[in-house]
Protein backbone atom coordinates (compact mmCIF):
# COMPACT_ATOMS: atom_id res chain seq x y z
CA UNK A 1 0.00 0.00 0.00
CA UNK A 2 2.90 2.41 0.63
CA UNK A 3 4.17 1.68 -2.90
CA UNK A 4 0.75 2.66 -4.26
CA UNK A 5 0.90 5.93 -2.30
CA UNK A 6 4.40 6.63 -3.70
CA UNK A 7 3.19 6.02 -7.26
CA UNK A 8 0.18 8.25 -6.71
CA UNK A 9 2.39 10.98 -5.21
CA UNK A 10 4.84 10.77 -8.13
CA UNK A 11 1.97 11.02 -10.61
CA UNK A 12 0.66 14.11 -8.81
CA UNK A 13 4.11 15.73 -8.88
CA UNK A 14 4.54 14.91 -12.57
CA UNK A 15 1.09 16.32 -13.33
CA UNK A 16 1.99 19.57 -11.56
CA UNK A 17 5.27 19.77 -13.50
CA UNK A 18 3.49 19.16 -16.82
CA UNK A 19 0.74 21.71 -16.09
CA UNK A 20 3.32 24.25 -14.94
CA UNK A 21 5.34 23.68 -18.12
CA UNK A 22 2.25 24.13 -20.30
CA UNK A 23 1.22 27.37 -18.59
CA UNK A 24 4.77 28.74 -18.61
CA UNK A 25 5.12 27.91 -22.30
CA UNK A 26 1.82 29.56 -23.19
CA UNK A 27 2.59 32.68 -21.18
CA UNK A 28 6.02 33.14 -22.77
CA UNK A 29 5.11 32.12 -26.32
CA UNK A 30 1.67 33.55 -27.01
CA UNK A 31 3.27 36.21 -29.20
CA UNK A 32 5.20 33.52 -31.09
CA UNK A 33 1.92 32.05 -32.27
CA UNK A 34 1.23 35.23 -34.24
CA UNK A 35 4.80 35.44 -35.50
CA UNK A 36 4.52 31.86 -36.72
CA UNK A 37 1.26 32.72 -38.45
CA UNK A 38 3.02 35.61 -40.20
CA UNK A 39 5.78 33.27 -41.40
CA UNK A 40 3.25 30.71 -42.61
CA UNK A 41 1.35 33.48 -44.43
CA UNK A 42 4.50 34.65 -46.22
CA UNK A 43 4.84 32.75 -49.53
CA UNK A 44 8.63 33.14 -49.34
CA UNK A 45 8.74 30.64 -46.45
CA UNK A 46 8.03 26.95 -46.79
CA UNK A 47 6.12 25.38 -43.90
CA UNK A 48 8.94 22.94 -43.16
CA UNK A 49 11.43 25.83 -42.90
CA UNK A 50 9.14 27.66 -40.47
CA UNK A 51 8.77 24.57 -38.28
CA UNK A 52 12.47 23.65 -38.36
CA UNK A 53 13.48 27.27 -37.72
CA UNK A 54 11.10 27.53 -34.78
CA UNK A 55 12.49 24.32 -33.31
CA UNK A 56 16.10 25.40 -33.91
CA UNK A 57 15.61 28.79 -32.26
CA UNK A 58 13.64 27.33 -29.38
CA UNK A 59 16.20 24.58 -28.74
CA UNK A 60 18.89 27.25 -28.45
CA UNK A 61 16.74 29.16 -25.94
CA UNK A 62 16.02 25.93 -24.07
CA UNK A 63 19.71 24.99 -23.98
CA UNK A 64 20.79 28.39 -22.69
CA UNK A 65 18.04 28.29 -20.07
CA UNK A 66 18.90 24.73 -19.06
CA UNK A 67 22.43 25.81 -18.26
CA UNK A 68 20.87 27.75 -15.39
CA UNK A 69 20.30 24.42 -13.69
CA UNK A 70 24.05 24.19 -13.07
CA UNK A 71 24.14 27.73 -11.72
CA UNK A 72 22.17 26.65 -8.67
CA UNK A 73 25.27 24.71 -7.55
CA UNK A 74 27.23 27.98 -7.50
CA UNK A 75 24.68 30.65 -6.60
CA UNK A 76 22.64 30.38 -3.37
CA UNK A 77 18.95 29.69 -4.01
CA UNK A 78 17.78 33.03 -2.61
CA UNK A 79 19.74 34.79 -5.39
CA UNK A 80 18.46 32.62 -8.28
CA UNK A 81 15.53 34.94 -9.04
CA UNK A 82 18.04 37.63 -9.97
CA UNK A 83 18.84 35.58 -13.10
CA UNK A 84 15.80 37.30 -14.61
CA UNK A 85 17.97 40.39 -15.06
CA UNK A 86 20.04 38.62 -17.75
CA UNK A 87 17.47 39.22 -20.55
CA UNK A 88 17.35 42.90 -19.56
CA UNK A 89 21.13 43.12 -19.93
CA UNK A 90 20.93 41.33 -23.30
CA UNK A 91 18.24 43.77 -24.46
CA UNK A 92 20.24 46.82 -23.38
CA UNK A 93 23.35 45.46 -25.07
CA UNK A 94 21.35 44.83 -28.26
CA UNK A 95 20.04 48.40 -28.21
CA UNK A 96 23.56 49.76 -27.80
CA UNK A 97 24.92 47.71 -30.68
CA UNK A 98 21.89 48.12 -32.92
CA UNK A 99 22.94 48.00 -36.58
CA UNK A 100 21.58 47.14 -40.00
CA UNK A 101 21.41 43.48 -41.04
CA UNK A 102 24.52 42.14 -42.75
CA UNK A 103 24.26 41.87 -46.52
CA UNK A 104 26.13 39.81 -49.07
CA UNK A 105 27.59 40.98 -52.38
CA UNK A 106 24.20 40.88 -54.13
CA UNK A 107 22.85 43.33 -51.55
CA UNK A 108 20.29 40.88 -50.17
CA UNK A 109 19.99 40.13 -46.52
CA UNK A 110 21.99 36.93 -46.07
CA UNK A 111 19.55 35.71 -43.38
CA UNK A 112 16.51 36.31 -45.55
CA UNK A 113 15.50 32.74 -46.21
CA UNK A 114 14.10 29.72 -44.51
CA UNK A 115 15.06 28.02 -41.35
CA UNK A 116 17.78 30.41 -40.26
CA UNK A 117 15.51 33.46 -40.55
CA UNK A 118 12.82 31.87 -38.43
CA UNK A 119 15.38 30.69 -35.88
CA UNK A 120 16.87 34.17 -35.62
CA UNK A 121 13.45 35.75 -35.09
CA UNK A 122 12.68 33.12 -32.44
CA UNK A 123 15.93 33.96 -30.66
CA UNK A 124 15.43 37.71 -30.98
CA UNK A 125 11.94 37.34 -29.56
CA UNK A 126 13.13 35.02 -26.76
CA UNK A 127 14.00 37.54 -24.07
CA UNK A 128 10.81 36.83 -22.16
CA UNK A 129 11.50 33.11 -22.44
CA UNK A 130 14.95 33.52 -20.90
CA UNK A 131 13.61 35.82 -18.20
CA UNK A 132 11.19 33.14 -17.04
CA UNK A 133 13.09 29.94 -17.90
CA UNK A 134 16.43 30.84 -16.29
CA UNK A 135 15.18 31.16 -12.71
CA UNK A 136 12.62 28.38 -13.19
CA UNK A 137 15.16 25.87 -14.49
CA UNK A 138 17.74 26.85 -11.88
CA UNK A 139 15.28 25.87 -9.14
CA UNK A 140 14.32 22.49 -10.65
CA UNK A 141 15.48 18.97 -10.04
CA UNK A 142 16.97 17.18 -13.10
CA UNK A 143 13.89 15.01 -13.74
CA UNK A 144 11.56 18.02 -13.54
CA UNK A 145 13.82 19.95 -15.91
CA UNK A 146 13.85 17.06 -18.38
CA UNK A 147 10.07 16.66 -18.22
CA UNK A 148 9.59 20.41 -18.67
CA UNK A 149 11.90 20.43 -21.70
CA UNK A 150 9.94 17.55 -23.28
CA UNK A 151 6.64 19.36 -22.68
CA UNK A 152 8.10 22.56 -24.18
CA UNK A 153 9.25 20.72 -27.32
CA UNK A 154 5.81 19.15 -27.72
CA UNK A 155 4.26 22.59 -27.25
CA UNK A 156 6.50 24.03 -30.00
CA UNK A 157 4.98 21.47 -32.37
CA UNK A 158 1.47 22.36 -31.20
CA UNK A 159 2.26 26.06 -31.66
CA UNK A 160 3.50 25.44 -35.21
CA UNK A 161 0.35 23.45 -35.96
CA UNK A 162 -1.89 26.19 -34.54
CA UNK A 163 -0.01 28.92 -36.44
CA UNK A 164 -0.43 26.95 -39.66
CA UNK A 165 -4.11 26.29 -38.98
CA UNK A 166 -4.68 29.98 -38.18
CA UNK A 167 -3.46 30.92 -41.66
CA UNK A 168 -5.50 28.19 -43.33
CA UNK A 169 -8.68 29.15 -41.50
CA UNK A 170 -11.46 30.20 -43.91
CA UNK A 171 -12.54 33.13 -41.78
CA UNK A 172 -9.21 34.57 -40.59
CA UNK A 173 -6.66 33.15 -43.03
CA UNK A 174 -7.17 35.55 -45.94
CA UNK A 175 -7.39 38.56 -43.66
CA UNK A 176 -4.10 37.63 -41.98
CA UNK A 177 -2.40 36.94 -45.34
CA UNK A 178 -3.55 40.32 -46.69
CA UNK A 179 -2.42 42.11 -43.58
Amino acid sequence: SSRFVDIKTNMAVETIIILTAIFVFISTNLDDLFILAAFFANPEFRAKDVVSGQYLGFIVLLTVSSLAYFIHFIIPSQWISLLGIIPIIIGIKSLIYLKKPETDISGENKYNTGTLSVAMVTLANGGDNLGVYLPLFASMEPTALFLTAIVFLIMVGIWCFLGFKLINNRILGDKIKNY
